[in-house]
């Protein structure tokens, strides 16, 4: 694909250029193209981390990138899969004056080239519809048959970090269901196979030890969830965040776990 290109070379940068068969990107580790030859691609996909700070996503390298693109005269569509703050989107085009959907990706950290080959579902945000249906083209190409949402770009982007926030509140919520079982004499492994046998039950995240610890953490969920709390300031993702920082401070995981 010669008129698509990578910014971001880690691993959602990785895996998606795998699956489009993506071979120029652009990073400051190592790049085959620079950034000026990326604005004239006709999709680029922006996946840039989003560490971290003071509570809060650090978008710095994201905006840096978008305001060099549109200063290289950028017309095609960015295509950002960074996971960001509700609104951030938005006000990027608003701003810089290009035209980018938000495609957030759902890659668990240990099965990331697996979950990019098969997608349970494909999610576009955009608040110019002829600019999702360009970026549904290519998805539609690639993965026949797979469900393609789309949306505005508020809600992708919320749609994303919901999503993680209610994986981390199942972690803690199964963490004090199986304390309570210790405590009262129940088995908790068989009482686990009944919530997860129950059609309105949960299937993941009621595995209560993994790598050596408890909590939610990861790459991903812990930071993303930290970045929900502090943006949603309400009492039950401040309540989640304690508990689950108490879990990964009583109950640390392994040195491979990068919590």
């Amino acid at each position: 694909m010669n008129d698509v290109c990578i910014i971001g070379n880690g691993v959602v940068g990785k895996e998606t250029a795998k699956v489009f068969g993506i071979t120029k990107y652009y990073d400051l580790k190592g790049s085959n193209i620079t950034l000026q030859e990326a604005a004239k691609c006709r999709f680029i996909f922006l996946c840039l981390p989003t560490p971290i700070k003071d509570g809060h996503y650090d978008t710095t390298a994201i905006t840096d990138t978008v305001r060099q693109l549109n200063e290289y005269g950028c017309h095609g569509v960015i295509v950002l899969r960074s996971t960001v703050t509700p609104g951030t989107t938005r006000a990027l085009q608003e701003q810089y004056n290009v035209p980018i959907v938000h495609n957030p990706e759902f890659l668990s950290e240990g099965s990331a080239e697996f979950d990019a080959k098969h997608p349970d579902f494909i999610l576009l945000g955009s608040d110019i519809p002829s600019h999702a249906k360009a970026v549904r083209g290519l998805y539609e190409a690639r993965f026949k048959g797979v469900d393609v949402y789309e949306t505005d770009t508020v809600t992708s982007e919320m749609a994303k970090v919901a999503l993680n926030a209610f994986f981390v509140t199942k972690v803690v919520f199964a963490n004090g269901v199986y304390d309570l079982c210790q405590r009262s004499g129940a088995n908790y492994e068989q009482l686990k196979k009944v919530l997860e046998k129950h059609k309105y039950g949960s299937k993941n995240h009621f595995q209560i030890w993994h790598k050596g610890g408890r909590g939610a953490g990861g790459r991903c969920l812990k930071k993303d969830f930290e970045a929900f709390a502090t943006w949603a300031n309400m009492d039950l993702p401040t309540l989640v965040q304690r508990l689950n920082r108490g879990l990964l401070e009583e109950y640390p995981k392994d040195g491979n776990s990068k919590d």
